[in-house]
This record gives structure tokens, C-alpha cells and sequence, in this order.
């Protein structure tokens, strides 16, 4: 009788070994869902902060582009801005991903007359309303982009006065 009481006990025995094994693997494969998912979620925030850098330093350097354009450019009809109410539009490339990946986005200008500027210059002062002749533009530069299905937009204006 003992000799059957201990094969019951170790057929037991090797019974836990099997569920126990079969648990350990199911945690382990459970941690490692847990942690994949929050290494994706983890580049995924950095995936947003690379392009919201990138998209802010290149309308930062919109910007400055603006600020430097020739002025007798702003006001001729070859003009990368557009005149208010007309828009013009490109395709640009504002840097490249970690890996390759491009990020691009949609560049809008368009440049506003001073109201007080002379008919010249766009505007509908007169030789008493602005007696020195002062011409005054607001460039208008709106960044559009896309990161994750979400549109985001971002946009300078640029007073340049002569």
C-alpha cells in the first residue's frame, strides 16, 4: 500500500511541475506584451516632440526668411507671398525621421497692405495720411503638418515697414 501512496504523490508532483512551468510562461509572455507596449507608446511620444521641433525651427526660419526678403520683392507680383486674399502653397520638407522616414508638410504665404500704405504700395493713404511715403507689409507664413492623423498648424507674421 505505501508503495502505491508514494507513486500517487509523485505523479503529482511532476502534474505541478507542468502547470507551474505553463504559468511562468504565461507571465513571462504577459510581461512582455506589458513591455512592448510601453516601449511603442514611449517612441511614439518621441516621434511627436522630433516633429515639433523640426516644424518649429523650420517656421523659425520662415521667419527670419522673411524678415530678410528683399523689400521691393514683397510688393512685386513675382513675390513668394502671395496678395491677400490669394494664398500660395508648396510642399516642403521639414527634415527626416530617425530611420528615414521624411516629414513633410504644407507651407501657405500670403502678404497684407497696410491700410494707410499709398495706392502704389497696395494700400489707400494719400500724400496726407502718410505724408513720408511709409510702406508697410504683414507676411503671413503658415506651417500645416500632420503627426499621427492630427493636424496641427503653425504661423508667423512678419511686419516689415520701410
Amino acid at each position: 500500500m505505501r508503495i502505491h501512496q508514494k507513486n500517487r504523490t509523485r505523479e503529482k508532483q511532476r502534474g505541478s511541475a507542468l502547470i507551474e512551468i505553463a504559468l511562468s510562461y504565461s507571465v513571462l509572455v504577459l510581461v512582455a506584451f506589458i513591455t512592448l507596449k510601453a516601449t511603442i507608446n514611449a517612441s511614439a511620444s518621441q516621434t511627436w516632440t522630433v516633429q515639433q521641433s523640426m516644424t518649429d525651427a523650420y517656421i523659425t526660419q520662415e521667419s527670419a526668411f522673411a524678415s530678410r526678403y528683399p523689400f521691393d520683392e514683397i510688393s512685386s507680383d513675382g513675390s513668394l507671398w502671395a496678395l491677400y486674399p490669394d494664398v500660395t502653397t508648396s510642399t516642403v520638407t521639414v527634415g527626416r525621421m530617425p530611420g528615414g522616414g521624411e516629414v513633410a508638410a504644407t507651407l501657405h504665404r500670403t502678404r497684407i497692405p497696410d491700410s494707410n500704405n499709398l495706392a502704389s504700395a497696395g494700400g489707400s493713404g494719400t500724400a496726407t495720411t502718410n505724408p513720408g511715403g511709409t510702406e508697410a507689409w504683414k507676411l503671413q507664413s503658415m506651417l500645416v503638418y500632420t503627426v499621427a492623423d492630427k493636424e496641427y498648424v503653425k504661423t508667423r507674421t512678419t511686419l516689415r515697414i520701410r
